[in-house]
């Protein structure tokens, strides 16, 4: 089957499933990996929520990789973006899987919901496979269309548990050690207390804290990102 992702979005090399924190979130990541590699004996739709920076997006990242390993047509649509409306949902066939990321973007636009709702009559009709993502689950959305919340929770539905502070700590390891990098129990430490402790910006940071130190050849050290902070 063709791999395929819509507007041909460029997913960030970084995120996977191996370096997805799962600890709190083992059913959640197990389900996933089940459901976007196989997309067999899987319910039509699984919704995904979280509070911002939770890791709905590395998720869906890791999901969309692992469903193209697989060989299967992969359809992303980040609803964040600003080229990407209820037009272009309504351009999606349905088959293989489908990730729509944030639709509580689209709640109370009634177009939008509507073409949503289809695109899952697609998806469904078609036996394709469709995961959504949101801050809340369908029912907490402010969705306008009854039926599109009675589709959302008719598969699973998924919390993303947020993790402790020592839990953001382990996952910063895990996503450093993932790319190489060594970090000191001090640097770390300063990381999680100079630096905003959701997971997007503690590892979109650790992507400018790895360039530049490559860029300037230096060890990462609490003066080397004194002076980072100052440029």
């Amino acid at each position: 089957m063709a791999h395929q992702l819509t507007l041909s979005v460029s997913l960030p090399d970084t995120a996977s499933f191996d370096n997805f924190f799962s600890i709190g979130n083992e059913e959640l990541t197990t389900t996933l990996r089940h459901f976007t590699s196989s997309l067999a004996n899987a319910p039509t739709v699984m919704h995904i929520f979280g509070a911002p920076g939770s890791g709905k997006s590395h998720l869906l990242y890791s999901g969309v990789r692992l469903a193209r390993e697989s060989g299967h047509t992969v359809h992303y649509l980040p609803m964040r973006e600003p080229e990407v409306d209820g037009s272009v949902l309504e351009q999606v066939d349905g088959i293989g899987l489908v990730c729509v990321d944030d639709i509580d973007v689209i709640a109370g636009q009634r177009d939008a919901e509507r073409a949503l709702f289809q695109l899952y009559e697609r998806v469904h009709d078609r036996t394709g496979h469709l995961v959504t993502t949101a801050l809340q689950a369908p029912l907490h959305l402010a969705l306008t269309l009854p039926d599109l919340v009675s589709r959302l929770q008719s598969g699973g539905t998924y919390r993303i548990t947020p993790l402790t502070d020592a839990q953001k700590r382990s996952a910063l390891r895990l996503r450093a050690a993932g790319r190489g990098m060594a970090m000191s129990d001090e640097v770390v430490d300063y990381v999680l207390r100079r630096y905003p402790r959701d997971t997007h910006a503690l590892f979109a940071l650790l992507d400018r804290i790895d360039e530049a130190s490559l860029t300037a050849r230096r060890r990462i050290t609490i003066p080397f990102l004194q002076e980072l902070d100052r440029h």
